[in-house]
């Protein structure tokens, strides 16, 4: 079926061309529309619609008489359509319209927006593209175009779309942040660009970032000459050392420390990669560049996340912020785990592995992993409860409340407010289910006299006894 649309699709968009090269703009645009929908991922077959759409209204810039008027019904069928989230219907009405009106800005960023949430990424670049070259200092559509270029990896370009948004906009942080990670990818990218190993990239030294949010770090922190004299940048005194040693792990070990403490984990992680050519197998190493790794992860996730919170509407920005999301997570779990296998003594990473078992509602996974982190003095009373939830949480009453019952042998609220509220609440509720209804007051009482917003403990030891309207007719205040 795939075979069969893709040849007739060609066919008609061989019928195309040949009636756009007799001049005959009607049927050219039909059979170029027809080849469009029968493979709407092909960007050619738009691509070249609009130039024969152009060519049809002699390049006028205006499109169709009252193209305005002509194009009302079908914004408000896109407007509908958006509510409904029918993005395919978007995709063929934004075509309709932009055979009436082919320099319409709005219509190609309806077409970039459809094609992009159906997963067809060339052809919502082209929508893109288009737009911002009619409307060249639209924020928000170079904004659209800048985060879905650097997406494909395209990031001279991006930067020039977050660029504009900066030239409209010198105070848009989030093109500035942009800008600067369009820089740091672009390095990493053009370093490894046709190298046979990471060696040929130790002898070369990366591209300085010229935009406004690198000048903003140099004025906070200092030029980062390039040409600096010795003594005038640390960091370039340590890669002219490197130069110079460049066998010497402990060297590329100290300009690592130095790119952590500025949070240019990108390039921290190609120092790592050029010092483990060195030392294969160096843990520390190896660890580092996982932290890094998962560091540039949290960045890509919060963005995410901000994106989602400015865009609720816009379905694939929310999904792709949750996906992220998951990752990370998965993420944390194998790097932790790895951890705990390398280091079967640390309890400070059992215990860390576990509250990531138990974010997930993996509470069976997480219990061994307590048992043992209690027994670090250190980590004992905070173990204790998180070990009783996971405890009740799987169903064993009875050894939640034991966990609970031995932590607050040593827990108070000045030191352990959390850990001290958390083990009453759960005390409280396991006491209501059975009915002790005297010592559930207690626990939530103890709750409520250092924090009386915690969870919904109002309500239930209000409840236990008698109802907050029990003495509304005693007036004698």
């Amino acid at each position: 079926m795939t075979d069969t649309l893709a040849n007739a699709a060609q066919e008609w968009f061989k019928k195309g061309t040949d009636a756009m090269g007799r001049e005959n703009w009607d049927f050219a645009v039909e059979c170029f529309t027809n080849s469009i929908k029968m493979k709407p991922d092909v960007q050619l077959f738009r691509q070249t619609k609009l130039g024969c759409c152009r060519r049809m209204y002699g390049d006028n810039k205006t499109g169709a008489r009252m193209a305005s008027m002509k194009l009302m019904p079908i914004r408000g069928k896109i407007k509908k359509a958006r509510m409904k989230k029918d993005w395919k219907s978007i995709d063929t009405l934004a075509e309709q319209g932009l055979t009436i009106n082919p320099w319409d800005a709005q219509l190609f960023m309806d077409l970039g927006e459809a094609a992009l949430e159906q997963e067809n990424s060339d052809v919502a670049r082209f929508g893109y593209f288009e737009a911002v070259k009619i409307d060249t200092k639209n924020v928000a559509n170079n904004m659209a175009l800048g985060y879905l270029l650097f997406d494909r990896n395209e990031f001279e370009e991006a930067r020039k779309a977050f660029q504009r948004v900066r030239d409209v906009d010198a105070m848009h942080s989030e093109a500035r942040t942009m800008l600067s990670r369009c820089d740091t990818q672009s390095v990493i990218h053009r370093s490894y660009e046709g190298k046979e190993s990471t060696k040929e990239v130790a002898t070369e030294e990366p591209a300085a970032a010229t935009n406004a949010y690198e000048e903003d770090r140099r004025a906070r922190r200092g030029a980062r000459a390039e040409n600096a004299a010795p003594g005038e940048s640390e960091e370039m005194d340590m890669r002219a050392a490197i130069r110079k040693d460049p066998k010497n792990v402990a060297r590329y070990q100290k300009l690592i420390s130095l790119l952590e403490s500025e949070r240019r984990f990108p390039e921290a992680i190609e120092q790592i990669d050029l010092a483990l050519e060195l030392a294969p197998g160096d843990q520390g190493l190896l660890e580092s560049k996982e932290d890094y790794e998962l560091e540039i992860m949290k960045e890509r996730l919060t963005e995410a996340k901000e994106r989602a919170r400015k865009n609720p509407s816009r379905e694939r920005v929310v999904k792709k912020a949750e996906a992220l999301a998951d990752e990370f997570r998965e993420r944390e779990i194998a790097m932790l785990t790895s951890r705990v296998e390398n280091h079967p003594q640390d309890m400070k990473l059992k215990m860390e592995l576990a509250e990531r078992f138990r974010r997930k509602t993996k509470f069976k996974l997480a219990i061994p992993l307590l048992q043992q982190a209690t027994k670090d003095t250190r980590l004992q009373n905070a173990a204790l409860v998180k070990l009783g939830e996971c405890f009740v949480r799987t169903g064993q009453m009875s050894l939640g409340k034991r966990q609970f019952d031995k932590a607050l042998e040593s827990l108070n609220s000045q030191d352990h407010p959390e850990e001290f509220k958390l083990a009453h609440y759960f005390l409280g509720r396991l006491n209501e289910k059975a009915e002790n209804n005297d010592q559930a007051e207690f626990h939530y009482g103890e709750i409520l006299g250092i924090d009386w917003d915690y969870k919904d403990v109002q309500k239930r030891h209000s409840d236990l006894q008698g109802g907050e309207d029990e003495f509304g007719d005693f007036d004698d205040l």
